[in-house]
C-alpha cells in the first residue's frame, strides 16, 4: 500500500514539473522600478497564476538604464526579453533604427488583442507606415489638481462646474479668494516639458515638433504664447517662483491649484489632502489638451524568437490590458484597454476622464523622431523664460538650434 502511495505521489510530481516545463517562458523587461514596480510585479503574478501555458518573468529597470541597454542587447543578439515596456515616445526612433519588431496583427488577435480594444489616441501613435509597433497600456500624464477643502472654504467652486479650469478662472480664483483673506499659492510653475507642451498643444495645430519628421520645427506663434501667458500670470502674482516648493504647498494646504502628473495621485492621497482632479489649465475648454504619454507593450529585434513565444507574449499583453483595474487603482493610471471603462469602480477614480472615448482629443501625445533630442533641449530652458534669464524668442530659438545640431553630431 505505502510502495502504491509512493507510486501515485511520484507520478503527481512528474505530471506537475512537466507541465511546469511545457510552459512558455516569456522574459519582459519594465521602466517600473517605484511603487508602480511593485504593483507590475503583482500584476504579472496574477498572470502567472491564472494559467499554466506561459510564465513570464519580470525584470524592472530604470527608463535610462533600460533605453542604454536594450540597443546593445539587439546588437549582440544575446539575452533580448520577449517583450519590454517603454514609453510611447520612444518607438518612432527604435523604428528608425530597426531595433524593433511590428505585430503580426493575425497573430495577436488568436489571444484577442484588436486595434478596436485601445485607446485610439494611443493606438495609432505606434502605428509607422502601416505596422503597429506598440500595443498601449495605459496613457498618463499632466493635469490639474485642487484643494477642495480650499475652494469650499472661498467659494470657489463656480470655477469648476464645467469641469475645466481656464487661464482667466486662475486670475479669478486667486482674485477672489485674496479677497476673502486667502496668502498662499495660486498656481504653480510644476514639470515645465510637461506643463508646457499641455498649453502648445492647445495652440499649434497637430502639436506638430517637426515639418518633415526630422528637423526640429515649432509653431513658433503658439509656443510664444503658450509662454507669454505663463509669463504674465507670473509677472502678475499669480504663480509659484522658479524656487518654491509647490509640491510641499500644495500638501499642507498652502495651494490652491496645482499643475501635476498623474501619477501623483497616490502621494496627494497619502498627504491627506481632500482633492479633486481636472484636465490640464486651458485658454478655453474647446481647445483643452493634456500632455500625454503611454507605455507601450514592444518586441525587440530577435531572430531566435518563435511564433510560440510571440503567441504567448500576445496572451500576456492581453491579459494586462484586460485585467488593468490595479494598474488604475493602485499606480494612479489611465488604463488603456476601453474595457476599463465599464468598471464601475474605476468611474468613480478621478482620473477616469481621460479614458473617456468621447474625450479622446483632449489627449496630446507628441510623435517625433528625435523626441530625446527635444526633451532634452525643451527642458534645458525649464521656466527661465519666466523671470526674464531668457528671452522668449532666444528661448525657442535655442531649442531648435540644440536639436538640428545634435542631429548634424549624430
Amino acid at each position: 500500500m505505502k510502495k502504491t502511495l509512493a507510486l501515485v505521489l511520484s507520478l503527481v510530481l512528474l505530471l506537475t514539473a512537466a507541465t511546469a516545463m511545457a510552459a512558455t517562458e516569456i522574459d519582459y523587461w519594465s521602466v517600473f522600478t517605484g511603487g508602480d514596480g511593485a504593483v507590475m510585479q503583482g500584476m504579472v503574478d496574477a498572470f502567472n497564476a491564472s494559467q499554466d501555458e506561459v510564465h513570464v518573468n519580470h525584470t524592472p529597470m530604470t527608463a535610462d538604464d533600460l533605453y542604454q541597454k536594450v540597443p546593445l542587447t539587439v546588437q549582440t543578439g544575446s539575452g533580448i526579453p520577449d517583450v519590454c515596456v517603454v514609453h510611447i515616445e520612444r518607438i518612432p526612433n527604435f523604428v528608425n533604427q530597426e531595433l524593433l519588431y511590428s505585430y503580426d496583427l493575425d497573430l495577436v488577435a488568436e489571444a484577442g488583442i484588436k486595434q478596436e480594444n485601445y485607446n485610439q489616441s494611443a493606438w495609432v501613435k505606434s502605428t509607422i507606415d502601416d505596422e503597429q509597433y506598440g500595443i498601449p497600456l495605459d496613457v498618463h500624464g499632466y493635469v490639474t489638481y485642487i484643494n477642495k477643502d480650499l475652494f469650499d472654504k472661498y467659494d470657489l467652486n463656480e470655477f469648476v462646474a464645467d469641469g475645466y479650469i481656464t487661464f482667466d478662472e486662475i486670475r479669478a480664483i486667486g482674485d477672489k479668494a485674496r479677497a476673502a483673506g486667502w496668502e498662499g499659492g495660486i498656481f504653480n510653475l510644476g514639470w515645465m516639458r510637461a506643463q508646457m507642451l499641455c498649453y502648445y498643444a492647445q495652440l499649434a495645430e497637430g502639436h506638430k515638433l517637426t515639418d518633415d519628421g526630422i528637423a526640429p520645427s515649432l509653431d513658433k506663434e503658439a509656443m510664444k504664447k503658450a509662454m507669454e501667458t505663463m509669463k504674465a500670470l507670473h509677472d502678475d502674482g499669480y504663480t509659484t517662483k522658479k524656487t518654491d516648493d509647490a509640491l510641499s504647498m500644495f500638501y499642507g494646504g498652502e495651494m490652491l491649484v496645482w499643475s501635476e502628473g498623474i501619477w501623483m495621485k497616490a502621494a496627494v492621497v497619502d498627504a491627506g489632502v481632500n482633492f479633486e482632479m481636472y484636465p490640464a489649465v486651458c485658454y478655453s475648454p474647446e481647445t483643452c489638451k493634456n500632455w500625454m504619454s503611454s507605455h507601450n507593450f514592444v518586441q525587440f529585434a530577435d531572430e531566435e524568437r518563435t511564433e510560440e513565444e510571440d503567441l504567448a507574449v500576445a496572451k500576456f499583453v492581453n491579459f494586462m490590458g484586460e485585467n488593468s483595474l490595479t494598474w488604475a487603482k493602485d499606480a494612479a493610471q489611465v488604463p488603456a484597454h476601453v474595457s476599463i471603462n465599464e468598471v464601475a469602480e474605476f468611474a468613480d477614480m478621478p482620473q477616469a476622464f481621460l479614458a473617456d472615448p468621447e474625450r479622446g482629443d483632449e489627449l496630446a501625445i507628441y510623435y517625433y523622431l528625435h523626441w530625446g533630442l527635444f526633451d532634452t533641449a525643451f527642458s534645458r530652458v525649464g521656466w527661465d523664460f519666466i523671470d526674464g534669464t531668457i528671452a522668449i524668442d532666444d528661448a525657442i530659438a535655442q531649442v531648435e538650434k540644440e536639436i538640428a545640431d545634435s542631429i548634424a553630431a549624430q
